[in-house]
């Protein structure tokens, strides 16, 4: 049975690719779901191990294949790619390269950097262009959730998953019998958290009476995948930040409105804790017993001071860092990294690379308030905006707890995305505002002879 659920998984996995060829919103949801979709895959047929690459590069393929499309159909919007999100992330990636030519640990991080390198141009080059419109943002979250939810119900009843040090990870070595080889559970969790985020603030009112089946689902199978991925930190982040942006996302003006937000929050937490109370036990319940809590915050808190100290010792890199990967090289460890993508910066890239990223940050802001004040009087499109803010800020939150800019752009991506829609919807607003000028214009131009009610004077005169 579990053979011919891979079988039909593999097939729709076919058919979601060619459907997404033509329709940009579904190929951004194929890339926000490939880490998840390529572990379901590989534990159902584990020969797939072999081919990870080749799955990820398959992906990129169908993406740049729906950009061309939708530039074939003058629906590509490029101009609004290049923001100042954009800049300082190129900026950012242009020292890491840079940092190349004097970090001490050059095998290792020019290793780990072209390693990083296709999933960098995936991400940052094709991934912003699928999408033009906050309608189109809209479409590409919903399409997320609910393929996200298939896969999650395809990933819990994988053959090849179990649960391993309170993590229920696929063990994509048994093929080769090498028992220490298996999938990333941060991506997992990653994903859970961006489900539920989406599907506690979208709130899908405009599918109608199925929309409180799929906010649901979202928040339930999105946490779900969280937990089971046992990464505490984005399981405590995602509800964060579903709980402080959902005044955002729906309207305030008057006490009914008040109170409706209120159950809306409350029913959420509901949700969440039979959630926790459903997939919290057992194996899963191991990853928070204090003592492991401890010892994950301690290591968290280790690394950071350590860096720091790196930082301060070695004056030389204050200004531009100690190059790319240089924390492998104090601390004596070929794939270590700082877990913190703030101090890691710091140490390699010194205050420039730090001033730099917390630009990006600043605009990123910015420009979030923007798009939440612009979509104030619009429910679908205020909860679409207060969505991916909150998507933006769980991967701010995230990259300080495992972030590392070498290995993959998060959370740049996402906040490219966003910087290009704000631009985006500027350019429509600013379109149809032009069109009603020219088109009031042109009945105030007209030569207009009105018809007189009255005899004119001269007539009967002789």
């Amino acid at each position: 049975m579990t053979q011919g659920l891979g079988v039909l998984i593999v097939f729709g996995f076919v058919l979601l690719s060619l459907w997404s060829i033509a329709r940009p919103p579904w190929a951004f949801a194929l890339i926000n779901l490939m880490f998840l979709l390529k572990q379901v895959l590989q534990g159902y047929f584990p020969q797939l191990v072999l081919y990870g690459p080749h799955l990820s590069a398959a992906i990129a393929i169908i993406a740049a294949l729906s950009v061309l499309m939708k530039s074939t159909r003058k629906t590509l919007t490029i101009a609004t790619f290049f923001n100042p999100v954009t800049w300082c992330t190129l900026a950012i990636y242009a020292m890491v390269s840079f940092g190349l030519l004097y970090t001490p640990a050059f095998e290792s991080g020019f290793k780990m950097f072209t390693e990083g390198l296709p999933y960098l141009v995936v991400l940052v080059f094709i991934y912003p262009f699928l999408l033009s419109s906050l309608a189109e943002l809209r479409q590409g979250i919903f399409l997320t959730v609910m393929i996200g939810c298939v896969l999650t119900v395809a990933f819990l009843f994988n053959p090849s998953a179990e649960w391993t040090n309170g993590r229920f990870i696929v063990n994509l070595g048994q093929e080769f019998g090498v028992s220490d080889f298996t999938s990333n559970p941060l991506a997992l969790a990653d994903t859970g958290g961006f489900m539920m985020i989406a599907a506690a603030l979208m709130g899908f009112k405009d599918k109608g009476r199925l929309g409180i089946v799929f906010t649901i689902a979202g928040l339930v199978f999105g946490l779900g995948l969280a937990i089971i991925s046992g990464s505490r930190g984005q399981i405590i982040f995602a509800v964060v930040v579903s709980v402080a942006m959902y005044p955002f996302a729906r309207q305030v003006k008057d006490m009914k409105q008040f109170f409706l937000m209120a159950a809306g929050v409350g029913f959420m937490l509901l949700v969440v804790g039979v959630t926790f109370s459903f997939f919290l036990e057992g194996e899963a319940a191991r990853r928070w017993d204090p003592t492991l809590l401890h010892q994950g915050s301690a290591d968290r808190s280790a690394r950071f001071i350590e860096s720091l100290g790196f930082f301060g010792s070695n004056p030389a890199g204050w200004f531009f860092g100690n190059g790319t990967n240089a924390f492998t090289y104090f601390v004596g460890s070929v794939r270590d990294y700082p877990h913190n993508i703030s101090v890691e910066i710091l140490l390699e890239y010194g205050v420039v690379g730090l001033a730099t990223f917390y630009a990006c940050v600043w605009y990123t802001f910015k420009y979030s308030k923007a798009l939440l004040k612009m979509e104030t009087n619009d429910p679908i499109a205020r909860s679409t905006v207060a969505a991916w803010v909150g998507i933006c800020l769980f991967a701010f939150m995230v990259c300080h707890k495992q972030g590392s800019l070498i290995g993959l752009p998060t959370p740049f991506y996402f906040w490219i995305i966003l910087a290009k829609i704000y631009f985006d919807e500027t350019r429509a607003a600013d379109a149809r505002e032009h069109a009603a000028e020219l088109e009031g214009s042109a009945w105030g131009s007209g030569v207009y002879e009105p018809v007189l009610d009255y005899p004119d004077p001269s007539l009967g005169k002789a």
